[in-house]
């Protein structure tokens, strides 16, 4: 039956008893993709539904949310069908709308059921059918298997029962990992704190979210990503953990060679006395590195208020090269003079060009330095030979 001949205050109600019921009123992150889910499908997007839009949307996941290294839609939608699974199988309930999670998508169905009268079970029809849930196992170890994600289920204290993939990746066999052997595999300056911080989300029922150095069975340690999140039995209590975890090694180590290199640069540039400027060109804003507090007494602050320093004879030349710069039409490169903020005149040099940041914004940025010795010494040195 489709959603017009159940009508849409009654999946509405429908919705509302659901997510009064105890195992998803104790799971703010159930109801929250069940909620989402299902309004958005009754808004005629739920074509639309995918793992990004659900972790930005429902999850709380920010907007730099990648599925490929963060399987948390995946592993919510897998709790809640079977969460809905139990609700709907359960003798007491007394719903008339079933809203499910189908396999393979994240729209909802909608159909329209008897009420449980008394004690009989709901029929067969009801619940899937063996070779689906199988068939379900294996989507999902596939799906696991291609993210390159390792899969784990442990009991509500922490204790690792079932692993699919760590023990190809560590080399230590499954006995050696159960319990909190796991442990033993990651690198000794984290293992403490991995400890504490999982013994006390298992504590508190609250998600895992952490980063470690795991040991491989070639004997380096790469960074792992590791998500885990509660299941709940009818009652509202932890049953088990579910979790993942990714290899996120090469984005790790490319952000800390990123790190590095900024730091390199900031240090050359401070040894150079090179200052570091950009402009908004929409607001025409300027901001500037520390170093601009030696050579013109500000850091930002309107260009205007920056070309109102240069001397008036070198400002036309100045303006030739950076109103085209900042419109996208070539680079900018001037010499020209100052007044600084002590009354004294500077010579500067500065260079840039146009970018494109990664949220779209187009910044002029570019390096300025003094070179003022450039015309004095020269000066100086006619002056001493005048003198001899």
């Amino acid at each position: 039956m489709d959603r017009e001949a159940i009508g849409t205050e009654n999946i509405h109600a429908a919705l509302d008893a659901l997510l009064n019921l105890p195992p998803l009123k104790k799971s703010p992150q159930l109801s929250a993709f069940l909620a989402y889910v299902v309004r958005e499908s009754l808004a005629g997007r739920g074509s639309l539904l995918k793992s990004y839009t659900i972790a930005t949307d429902a999850l709380g996941r920010s907007t730099s949310f990648d599925p490929a290294t963060d399987a948390i839609v995946r592993v919510e939608a897998r709790r809640l069908r079977q969460v809905l699974q139990q609700i709907y199988a359960d003798p007491a309930c007394r719903l008339d709308v079933r809203i499910d999670l189908p396999l393979g998508r994240y729209e909802p169905s909608f159909r329209q059921i008897a009420p449980a009268a008394g004690s009989p079970a709901p029929s067969s029809s009801q619940a899937p059918a063996t070779g689906s849930v199988q068939e379900s196992e294996q989507r999902y170890r596939a799906l696991v298997e291609a993210s390159a994600a390792v899969e784990w289920r442990s009991g509500p204290d922490g204790s690792l029962i079932q692993t699919f993939g760590l023990s190809a990746r560590t080399g230590l066999c499954d006995s050696e990992l159960q319990g909190f052997g796991w442990l033993c595999a990651l690198h000794p300056d984290e293992r403490a704190a991995v400890e504490a911080q999982w013994r006390a989300c298992c504590q508190s029922g609250t998600p895992l979210d952490a980063t470690y150095r795991v040991r491989h069975r070639n004997g380096q340690y790469r960074w792992m990503l590791g998500r885990a999140v509660p299941l709940e039995s009818t009652e509202g209590s932890v049953r088990e953990w579910v979790g993942t975890m990714a290899d996120i090694d090469e984005q790790v180590r490319a952000a800390e060679a990123l790190r590095t290199s900024e730091e390199r640069l900031r240090l050359a540039v401070a040894a150079a006395e090179v200052m570091t400027w950009d402009v908004d060109p929409a607001t025409r804003e300027v901001t500037c590195s520390e170093f601009g507090q030696n050579l013109m007494g500000v850091t930002n602050g309107p260009l205007d208020e920056f070309l109102a320093m240069i001397v008036p004879e070198d400002l036309p030349a100045v303006l030739a090269s950076l109103e085209p710069a900042l419109r996208g039409e070539g680079a900018y490169d001037a010499q020209y003079r100052i007044v600084d903020h002590e009354g004294r005149v500077r010579w500067l040099s500065a260079r840039g060009s146009l970018v494109t940041t990664s949220d779209g914004r187009r910044r002029l940025i570019g390096v300025a330095c003094d070179i003022s010795s450039r015309y004095v010494t020269p000066r100086l040195a006619g002056e001493r030979r005048k003198l001899a």
